[in-house]
């Protein structure tokens, strides 16, 4: 069970999402991602859930074509806050859908969001008077990522009992 404490580390962030450690930093120092929890000086830093998806997110948006600033700015303005204010626990992502529509003005880079609860059965009406929006499905990207830190703990677990225990034969 997942607990909604920071757990992580940047090592298992550059293994799971993946992301460069330098990245990761620059996400931090020039792109104003900030994460839930700011450690003190000399500290590690430790990243909890929200913050885990909330990288593998931005790093899709980046796959995708956006610049590391733009894509860490929507997720730090849009995403992060949602995150924080409706997601109590990792399993309320499921289903969740983030609808990012570009501004009319296309010197402008503000856009419009909206988040959604989808099921696999619900019809996606986006209604053909609306410019077209990028669809992130926050809730494959939080199952994944979770998943895969969830093996990693326990693999850890697995070592740490051999270790102490000796292989078993």
């Amino acid at each position: 069970m997942i607990i909604d404490t920071p757990i992580w580390r940047n090592a298992d962030l550059i293994r799971i999402i993946p992301i460069t450690r330098a990245d990761l930093n620059q996400a931090i120092s020039r792109n104003d991602f900030r994460p839930e929890n700011t450690p003190k000086p000399g500290q590690a830093r430790w990243y909890s859930w929200r913050d885990v998806v909330a990288i593998a997110v931005a790093q899709d948006l980046r796959r995708l074509g956006f610049g590391p600033s733009i894509a860490f700015g929507q997720v730090q303005e849009h995403l992060s806050p949602f995150l924080r204010g409706s997601i109590d626990a990792p399993d309320d992502c499921a289903g969740v859908l983030w609808l990012i529509r570009p501004s009319d003005d296309h010197f402008n880079i503000e856009t419009t969001c909206e988040f959604l609860r989808h099921t696999e059965y619900d019809e996606l009406l986006i209604t053909p008077n609306r410019s077209a929006c990028i669809i992130v499905n926050v809730g494959r990207i939080s199952a994944r990522v979770l998943n895969d830190l969830q093996a990693t703990e326990t693999a850890k677990v697995h070592r740490e009992e051999l270790q102490i225990t000796g292989p078993v034969m």
